[in-house]
């Protein structure tokens, strides 16, 4: 009986193009995922992000990453957008790389502690908890990971390695080795077993990773 399939390969953009506008096209999927619209009107959605961004901090975190992204894409302004990215961490407890590449739909369930790296290929969907650390520099590499993760909290994803779609890493894993789609890691080092029903993450035990916030 063969394994799982191994990871697709996924070439990391340029520094220079991502393969979605940051503003325009991924940040409104990422406030539609931390403040759902519901029933409210458009009006009044667009007044709770905004207020949102200025007291909830993991909202704050995800909107500065967004334009540090556009900010450090410009000739001379990637200074500017290391500017923006302290300002924020000092905020909300992330320190998201502006030349980070994470797609539409990021959610922050709480910003404290996250670290995401430069260079790190993050793809859509994203669920990242408290305390996840994406990259890390004492090891060759960045990760490159897939569409609709869930990453709980404390999780750990270091060096050149590749993470399928639909992947669950456990409050607490450290990720040294490849991960193919469909799969739960936990452990540390991290070891996977198959997902019992992709489609309904409740039923996969990624520690905290299911638990909604309060403050929706």
């Amino acid at each position: 009986m063969s394994g799982p399939e191994a990871p697709r390969a996924v070439r990391p953009p340029s520094r220079s193009h991502l393969p979605y506008r940051p503003v325009r096209e991924a940040l409104p999927a990422d406030l539609r995922r931390m403040v759902p619209v519901g029933s409210r009107s458009p009006a009044r959605w667009r007044l709770e992000v905004a207020v949102k961004t200025l007291v909830f901090p993991r909202v704050l975190a995800v909107v500065a990453f967004r334009l540090g992204q556009v900010l450090a894409r410009r000739r001379g302004l990637l200074p500017l957008a290391y500017l923006l990215g302290g300002h924020a961490q000092s905020r909300s407890g992330a320190e998201l790389s502006p030349l980070a590449s994470i797609g539409p739909g990021l959610e922050l369930t709480h910003s404290t502690g996250v670290v995401i790296g430069a260079d790190v290929v993050i793809g859509s969907g994203a669920t990242i908890y408290h305390g996840v650390t994406i990259g890390d520099g004492s090891r060759p590499g960045r990760p490159v990971v897939g569409d609709d993760v869930v990453l709980g909290a404390g999780a750990c994803l270091l060096g050149g390695i590749s993470v399928g779609d639909r992947v669950v890493v456990g409050a607490q894993a450290v990720v040294t080795t490849d991960l193919p789609d469909d799969v739960v890691a936990t452990g540390i080092p991290a070891r996977y077993r198959p997902r019992t029903d992709p489609g309904d993450p409740a039923q996969d035990d990624g520690g905290d990773a299911y638990r909604r916030n309060s403050d929706r």
